[in-house]
């Protein structure tokens, strides 16, 4: 009976791969890309102070519709639309509920009059192998978005890993060649710098305080259309979300706002906004079997990534060496498992800490240390507090033996790409 369970968890994990999610820009080859650790931006002056060319979108030459008059409809109404100091200073205490409050909200368009400056196209060259193994120029399209006015932009990993150039396209035309100061490919997120002076930067949000239903807008340059990014407005349809099997990594994401604010190809990397203008997610990914499903990764779990990024070019975490699946109520009422939630393990990677530990595919993991892992994201966001050459101990059950939780131990390694 218990063999007979094995096999018929194994057809029931490869059923579910049905509803596979793909990453929402195309991915290009591999190349190396530059790290560099940077030094905390300065404080940003409000927009028009500067002579750069992005600064003079919000000069007075510009009509009562310009981002100035907005700015300034805004100030009258009490809103701080640009950021006083660093874009990536600690986020709003969300002690006070979302509900209470009461600083008035931009209109649509005011507030994409606002974030446009600040979102720049990006374009990308690599080299991929046709069937023959012949080399040929290949390339992709994303969006980015400035958060700091000395020139570091955000975006996804998928968008620029692999690339041997990046060419970033302001708002306002202007051209620039950026480097990467940083990748984490576990979160797809990305830093960028351009060497430009006085770019307008995006305020950070906080996810913490956002709530079901909420009207959202997300802006990126879907489809590579000409004529600018593409504006789509729709609500938080869910929050802390996890997704798996996301683009040609086969990806699991966590901590993600589910929205239908349509996130298309091109999107990616771009800001889900709140109707303050602050951004709350970074646009990532769709899902390719259903309409109105988008998916942007929570700028509360994405912003100590993008500081490690900054400052050390990569963000390093132990490493176990599993593909992990999380187990739903269905899967366990059709499988008559012993348990209801869990992690169940679909792959071992061969001479990982978790194969050298003695766990084995089909094994159920319930949690580590004292810390349970109902499902797939809560084990990424565990195993993101230890490092290379910490001990972990492990609980998880067997379906082939008495279905008793078991133990073991594990010393977490590093990862292989890092």
């Amino acid at each position: 009976m218990a063999k007979s369970r094995t096999r018929l968890l194994g057809a029931a994990l490869a059923a579910a791969a049905v509803f596979a999610l793909a990453a929402a820009c195309q991915t290009p080859g591999d190349s190396s890309g530059t790290s560099a650790a940077l030094a905390a931006p300065e404080a940003v002056s409000p927009p028009g102070a500067g002579s750069n060319a992005t600064d003079r979108v919000v000069t007075d030459s510009l009509p009562p519709g310009s981002a100035k008059s907005v700015a300034s409809r805004a100030s009258a109404a009490g809103i701080s639309l640009w950021p006083p100091s660093v874009a990536l200073k600690a986020p709003r205490e969300a002690s006070t509920p979302l509900y209470e409050d009461r600083r008035a909200e931009l209109s649509v368009p005011d507030l994409v009059q606002l974030a446009r400056p600040s979102i720049v196209h990006i374009a990308t060259e690599s080299v991929a192998r046709d069937n023959s193994g012949r080399t040929m120029p290949s390339g992709g399209v994303g969006t980015g978005f400035v958060i700091d006015a000395e020139g570091l932009i955000i975006t996804n990993n998928h968008v620029v890993a692999g690339a041997r150039q990046i060419v970033v396209t302001t708002d306002m035309g202007d051209l620039y060649e950026a480097r990467v100061v940083g990748l984490d490919p576990q979160t797809d997120l990305a830093v960028l710098r351009v060497d430009a002076d006085g770019l307008p930067p995006l305020s950070l949000g906080s996810s913490a305080s956002l709530r079901i239903g909420e009207s959202v807008v997300a802006i990126g340059h879907a489809l590579d259309l000409p004529g600018g990014p593409t504006v789509t407005v729709g609500v938080v349809s869910a929050l802390d979300r996890t997704i798996t099997n996301v683009g040609v990594r086969r990806l699991t994401l966590s901590d993600l706002i589910q929205t239908d604010a349509s996130i298309n190809p091109g999107n990616s990397g771009g800001p889900l906004l709140n109707l303050h203008g602050e951004v709350i997610g970074v646009n990532s990914a769709g899902a390719g079997s259903a309409n109105g499903i988008g998916f942007a990764i929570a700028i509360d779990g994405a912003r100590p990534v993008i500081a490690e990024l900054i400052e050390n070019g990569q963000v390093v975490r132990g490493f176990l060496g599993i593909v992990p699946a999380t187990i739903t109520r269905g899967l366990a009422r059709q499988l008559d498992l012993p348990v209801s939630e869990g992690i169940v393990v679909t792959q071992v990677t061969g001479g990982s800490p978790a194969d050298e530990a003695g766990l084995r595919l089909g094994d159920i993991l319930l949690g580590i240390n004292e810390e349970a892992v109902p499902d797939a994201g809560a084990l990424g966001r565990v195993l993101a507090h230890y490092s290379p050459g910490d001990e972990i101990a492990v609980r998880y059950v067997r379906p082939d033996s008495d279905d008793q939780p078991q133990e073991t131990l594990v010393r977490l390694g590093r990862r292989p790409d890092q």
